[in-house]
C-alpha cells in the first residue's frame, strides 16, 4: 500500500544493503525456549534506555514464560535464528523460492486525473518478461508496472495538489545479482514507460522517494532471499509441500504467514492464521 506523505522530504533513493540483515538479526533475534519437546517461553533482548553514552545499559536477556508461541516470520528464519538447536527441515525449506518485487515509493507533486486507485501498465511481451524473471533471474526492460495511489481514495494521504505513488514491478529473488545496477536501470525503464503512457515527464514531479528491492525486503521483513510468497508454487501439490502450521517436534509452536501452508497472498495468509487460531483453541 502506498505511504502517507504529509510532508515533502529530500529524495532518498537508497535501500538497505545486505549488511543490514546481520544488524537486524542481532537486534531482533529472540530465541525460543523449549524443553522436553514443549514450548517454555521466548528469550527477549533488552532494548537500550540509556539517556547518555556514559549511562550503563542492562543488555541481559529476559525470558517471557509461555506455553504457546506463534511465529509469523518466514519459517526459514524461524529455524535459522530462533530454533538453532532444532534439526533444520531442509527438504521443505530448501525448495525453490518465489519471486520478489522492486518497489518505488514516490511523492508526486502533481495530480493525474487519468490514473485511479489501482493502475497497471502491461508489458508488450509477457513471455520474455517472465523468462527474464524466472530463468535469467533479472529484470526485463519493459516490465509490467503496478501503480497504487491511495490518495485517490483518501486525499489526506498526500499533500494538497500531490499524490502518493506505490510503484511496483516483479523481480526475481536474491541470487547473486548486482542489485544496485538492476535497480538503477529499472528505474529509468519504469520512468520511460510512464512518460510514454501518460505523455508526461514524471521525473520532475518526484519530490520524495524511497526504494525497496529484494535485499531490503529480506532485511525488513525477514523473508528469505526476499521472496514474497515463501517457496515457489510451481505445481498443484505445492501447498502440500509447504511447512505445516505446527511443529512436529515442539508442542505449542505454530507457524503462520505466506511461507507456510497454505501459501502466499493475503487470502491464504489469513487462512493460515485461521488454521492456527483453531489449532491453538482446540489445544487448550
Amino acid at each position: 500500500m502506498a505511504p502517507k506523505l504529509h510532508k515533502r522530504v529530500p529524495r532518498d533513493a537508497s535501500s538497505p544493503s545486505s549488511s543490514d540483515e546481520g544488524d537486524m538479526e542481532e537486534a531482533e533475534r529472540e530465541p525460543l525456549v523449549h524443553e522436553g519437546g514443549k514450548v517454555c517461553g521466548v528469550e527477549l533482548r533488552q532494548q537500550s534506555t540509556a539517556n547518555s553514552p556514559q549511562q550503563p545499559v542492562d543488555s541481559r536477556p529476559s525470558t517471557v514464560n509461555c506455553e504457546t508461541v506463534v511465529s509469523n516470520c518466514d519459517v526459514y528464519f524461524t529455524y535459522k535464528h530462533l530454533l538453532a538447536d532444532v534439526t533444520f527441515p531442509s527438504k521443505i525449506l530448501n525448495q525453490p523460492r518465489s519471486s520478489s518485487a522492486l518497489i518505488f515509493y514516490w511523492g508526486i507533486d502533481k495530480q493525474f486525473p487519468k490514473l485511479d486507485l489501482h493502475n497497471i501498465l502491461f508489458s508488450e511481451d509477457y513471455e520474455t518478461e517472465f523468462d527474464d524473471l524466472f530463468n535469467k533471474k533479472s529484470l526485463y526492460a519493459d516490465p509490467t508496472v503496478y501503480i497504487n495511489i491511495t490518495s485517490k481514495y483518501k486525499p489526506d494521504d498526500a499533500p494538497q495538489g500531490g499524490e502518493n505513488w506505490f510503484v511496483m514491478i516483479n523481480a526475481p529473488h536474491i541470487e547473486g545479482q548486482n542489485w544496485d545496477e538492476l535497480v538503477a536501470t529499472a528505474r529509468l525503464n519504469i520512468i520511460d514507460k510512464i512518460n510514454r503512457v501518460l505523455k508526461t515527464d514524471i521525473e520532475k514531479y518526484i519530490v520524495a522517494e524511497k526504494t525497496l528491492d529484494p535485499r531490503g525486503i529480506e532485511s525488513v521483513t525477514q523473508s528469505y532471499l526476499g521472496s514474497l510468497y515463501g517457496t515457489s508454487s510451481n505445481n498443484r501439490m505445492a501447498a502440500f509441500y509447504r511447512h505445516p502450521n505446527f511443529s512436529k517436534k515442539i508442542k505449542g509452536l505454530y507457524f503462520v504467514g505466506g511461507s507456510v501452508h497454505p501459501g502466499g497472498g493475503i487470502p491464504l495468509v489469513l487462512s493460515s492464521a485461521k488454521i492456527v487460531a483453531d489449532m491453538v483453541g482446540n489445544a487448550r
